[in-house]
């Protein structure tokens, strides 16, 4: 072989390995980061807490208590939400819409083993799993028309053919009726959280699940994960046992201020590279980061901050700003304005403190919805 072709071939062998080695190189680098984030985050709540490190919990709640403490959550969360919307509503006003939602309805049995409740059919304290035989497993998925600015006033689950009252739909024979208890699953290693439990409405052929939709709708998941456990058979009675498909109705509010708001929100998001002033996310998990021994609710969020760099004219926050940045252009011995939260969501946190009692602390200026330079 030809020298020069040696040579060719050695140069690009050495050009496969620098490209591998810059690909090794950065991966950490953002894990890295991401890493360092998270410790900020964390330092951050708990100075905010007034504790050093996060509280050792003695004396674990049992599971009542603990959806009591859920339930709780899920009222101050509801309230904070009904008090901006009609804040809003006062101010400008609203619309009403109907979304038709498809979840997946699924046999316990027929999970997909990821999927599964890691308790089995025991629950923590080895007896038999009181939720009974006759449990599905309900997934629902955010859709791009059902966003998270929207207030859900009620939502409905088309879950039967038809009455239970008609002749021949009734899953018992005998004049106890059947009931429904609600669950919700909170991830993988979560216990499910009881909602609530219902008769079934013999006259009605749907549930009303606004009360598991609703906190769900205005938080971080993208995906809603409920179980429904009956107390008699009524697989053969569901929708989804035909050809039909199951619904899930959400009548939802939305103000003009609110649409509007959202809309600054996307355009606020870092879609674009090209490195001005802009809202970055990062998924917290309280069960990742090992708070969630501690932390009842929730157990995840979104931490929002602004990043990057303010050129002249480029969102503002006052005269000055614009000055500065001017100045900054002409001479670097200014420094240029700074790229900051302009507004801020309110944030539950559903806890123990550094005495071991279960509390909930309000967040003013938790959540980041919009940036500005100053």
């Amino acid at each position: 072989m030809p020298r020069a072709l040696r040579d060719v071939g050695a140069a690009l062998t050495c050009l496969q390995l620098l490209l591998l080695l810059v690909g090794v190189e950065l991966r950490p680098h953002v894990w890295d980061e991401d890493r360092f984030q998270l410790e900020a985050i964390k330092k951050g709540i708990l100075e905010r807490l007034g504790m050093s490190a996060p509280p050792v919990v003695r004396h674990r709640l049992d599971r009542e208590s603990i959806w009591r403490a859920q339930q709780l959550y899920q009222q101050k969360v509801a309230e904070l939400m009904w008090n901006q919307s009609r804040e809003e509503e006062g101010a400008v006003p609203g619309t009403r819409r109907l979304h038709r939602l498809t979840p997946t309805l699924l046999r316990r049995l027929d999970i997909p083993r990821e999927h599964q409740d890691p308790q089995g059919d025991q629950d923590p304290q080895g007896d038999q799993d009181p939720r009974g035989p006759y449990c599905y497993h309900l997934i629902l998925s955010r859709t791009e028309a059902f966003h998270r600015q929207l207030r859900v006033v009620q939502a409905e689950l088309k879950l039967f053919k038809q009455s239970l009252a008609s002749p021949g739909m009734s899953p018992l024979n005998t004049s106890v009726h059947p009931r429904v208890s609600i669950y919700m699953l909170g991830g993988s290693h979560g216990t499910p959280q009881l909602l609530h439990s219902q008769e079934l409405d013999r006259h009605a052929p749907s549930l009303d699940l606004t009360a598991a939709i609703q906190p769900w709708a205005a938080g971080p998941e993208d995906t809603l994960h409920l179980e429904l456990a009956f107390t008699a058979d009524v697989s053969s009675l569901l929708t989804t046992s035909g050809s039909e498909t199951l619904v899930l109705e959400v009548e939802t509010h939305e103000t003009t201020g609110r649409r509007a708001r959202r809309a600054r929100g996307l355009e606020e998001e870092c879609r674009k590279s090209d490195g001005k002033c802009c809202l970055k996310s990062l998924k917290v998990s309280f069960q990742d980061i090992g708070w969630s021994d501690w932390v009842i609710a929730p157990n995840s969020y979104y931490m929002k901050f602004c990043e990057g760099s303010c050129p002249h004219n480029y969102k503002p926050a006052s005269m000055h700003a614009q000055i500065k940045a001017r100045m900054h252009s002409l001479s670097k011995a200014t420094p240029p304005p700074c790229c900051v939260p302009a507004s801020y969501d309110p944030m539950v946190l559903m806890h123990y403190d550094s005495e071991g009692r279960l509390v909930s602390t309000l967040f003013e200026d938790m959540l980041v919805t919009r940036c500005h330079c100053a």
